[in-house]
């Protein structure tokens, strides 16, 4: 039974290599991917919108972006610093999206599924070239990150617009040395301002990607010099949060749109600690067992003596949990950090670790299908399977 099991998959990842090796081949696996994932989770809202169920919440959000898309640049008038409308003034990457496109609030989630299409050709194409053509182990990555939360938010997420800012991220990972990243950077910063921490580990991927692992200076001043003085990572980065920095203090000045924090917000270091033991189910579900990863990708830095790339590294996945904890949609929140991983993946192929890896990513995989994904929203939902039957 095993050693045909054994076979099969073998036999089943010599035909991803060989459908994968045409950009062709690639789209179709893509397509093919959105259309499992999509029949087991179909996308909420075509379903609401079908079944005519949309929440009175979600009717009240919709009539809020569409206002929105309207007037972006208008502040929302009489709202007190905790309603949640406040905190989405300055998130106008949508709403612009919404103007140009001539799109209201649930075309534009109708779209944000669609691009689970990009990002699943996005993120296998980006794996498998870091994996040296390794077509299997960019497909078993793919599936195992579809069924994190990361995944389900774009089929999903019918109050936000999460995955517009997921997409940006997996974007700027693909363009990392190319200037067109700096656009697609301060796009997703004003989808959420959360992005904004995960994009720092851009110049640390910049120098994963140029460099041969073993000519990287340990030094402060010889790793000072590649991570930042020699780095378009660096410089791409620095330039986009310049652009958005500005950006806000426009909006904020000229047009009072404004992003409140502090405890009359809900905004602060240790809010989530009183959901208790349901904090850390929030945290997990964002991109379960792939936090693996960025524990692997500390001790190999750690272990290499690259203490500074590490340390570095591991502030940047410390900001993003500070970050997660300090408001209430603690899953949405560390979602943002799934970048990370690609460092990941950098260091296995340096360490020839793939075939570990490998058999990783088919427990990963195994693991995330059948258990179910949760998102903290004052209590933890649970995304529901199989809508599509309830349709018939």
């Amino acid at each position: 039974m095993i050693p045909n099991l054994s076979n099969f998959i073998s036999r089943f990842n010599r035909y991803i290599q060989h459908l994968t090796s045409t950009n062709l081949g690639t789209l179709v696996l893509s397509l093919t991917l959105y259309l499992f994932f999509s029949s087991i989770y179909f996308p909420e809202s075509v379903f609401k919108k079908l079944n005519k169920s949309f929440s009175q919440n979600e009717i009240f959000i919709q009539d809020f972006v569409n206002h929105k898309i309207d007037y972006p640049l208008e502040a929302t008038k009489n709202k007190d610093e905790g309603d949640h409308f406040m905190k989405r003034e300055l998130r106008i990457s949508p709403y612009l999206v919404g103007k140009i496109f001539h799109l209201n609030a649930v075309k534009l989630f109708y779209l944000q599924s669609l691009s689970l299409i990009a990002f699943i050709w996005l993120f296998f194409s980006t794996v498998k070239k870091l994996m040296h053509d390794d077509a299997s182990i960019a497909f078993w990555s793919v599936l195992a990150m579809l069924f994190t939360y990361v995944g389900h938010s774009f089929n999903y997420d019918t109050l936000f617009y999460d995955s517009f800012a997921y997409l940006g991220l997996m974007l700027s990972i693909y363009f990392y040395d190319k200037k067109i990243s700096i656009f697609i950077l301060v796009f997703s910063f004003f989808v959420d301002e959360r992005a904004v921490i995960p994009s720092l580990v851009m110049p640390i991927y910049f120098i994963l990607n140029k460099y041969e692992f073993s000519k990287i200076p340990k030094g402060f001043i010889g790793l000072l010099k590649i991570l930042v003085l020699k780095n378009k990572g660096f410089y791409f980065l620095a330039v986009s949060l310049f652009i958005y920095g500005i950006g806000r203090l426009v909006l904020y000045f000229q047009f009072g749109l404004r992003t409140p924090v502090g405890a009359n917000s809900g905004i602060y270091i240790g809010t989530a600690f009183r959901f208790g033991v349901n904090l850390y189910f929030a945290i997990f579900y964002s991109i379960k067992f792939y936090f693996i990863f960025p524990i692997l990708t500390i001790i190999g830095l750690t272990r290499n003596k690259y203490y500074l790339i590490a340390f570095f590294y591991f502030l940047i996945l410390f900001a993003n949990i500070i970050v997660s904890i300090s408001v209430e949609d603690v899953t949405r929140s560390m979602s943002f950090s799934f970048i990370l991983i690609f460092i990941t993946y950098q260091l296995i192929n340096q360490f020839d670790e793939k075939l570990k890896t490998k058999k990783i990513l088919y427990l990963f995989t195994l693991i995330h299908i059948l258990t179910p994904t949760c998102t903290l929203l004052l209590k933890l939902v649970s995304v529901e399977p199989w809508h599509l039957l309830k349709l018939f």
